[in-house]
């Protein structure tokens, strides 16, 4: 992983643009009240920091589960699943520049899908260890939600974004 394979100071402030407005349009779209969103278990990485298990030339994004336990010597404070998206930034970059797609735009798509996918495994509307014949199904269903979510966001260029996602997903 080169330097140039990593977002930069101001495309990392894109990402956390891109990912304040996607959860807004999740959060808007499944209901989620303000409180429940904010304990949401989820958090988003990019490259720099991810571990080497979780970077892939696969895709753009994707949704990592990790069970954690917090503890105040032996009493268990918390204990659940969070949700750790790992936004591939070799990946997504590349699709910017060989698709020509802006940035923002692009992040925009990743991050509501994949935040579609934290509200489905942590509402328990699909299971994280789905078997491999039924992973494109939910690929389909989180593909048909987020172009649902992102037609009324705004962005002119969604259309293409909806249109090149095939080919770099």
């Amino acid at each position: 992983m080169g330097r140039q394979d990593c977002f930069n100071p101001v495309q990392l402030r894109i990402v956390s643009s891109a990912r304040e407005r996607a959860a807004s349009l999740v959060s808007d779209y499944y209901r989620v009240a303000p409180r429940e969103w904010l304990q949401m278990p989820y958090e988003v990485r990019t490259l720099r920091s991810l571990d080497s298990s979780e970077v892939t030339d696969a895709a753009l994004a994707q949704t990592v589960c990790y069970a954690f336990k917090r503890q105040a010597g032996s009493i268990v404070v918390k204990e659940g699943d969070l949700f750790r998206i790992c936004l591939q930034d070799h990946r997504i970059l590349g699709a910017v520049r060989d698709l020509q797609l802006g940035l923002g735009s692009l992040l925009m798509y990743v991050l509501t899908h994949e935040l579609i996918h934290v509200v489905r495994f942590g509402q328990r509307l699909q299971s994280i260890d789905l078997p491999q014949e039924l992973r494109s199904y939910e690929e389909r269903k989180v593909a048909k939600t987020t172009r649902t979510i992102l037609a009324k966001a705004g962005d002119p260029d969604m259309d293409r974004i909806f249109s090149s996602t095939d080919q770099v997903c």
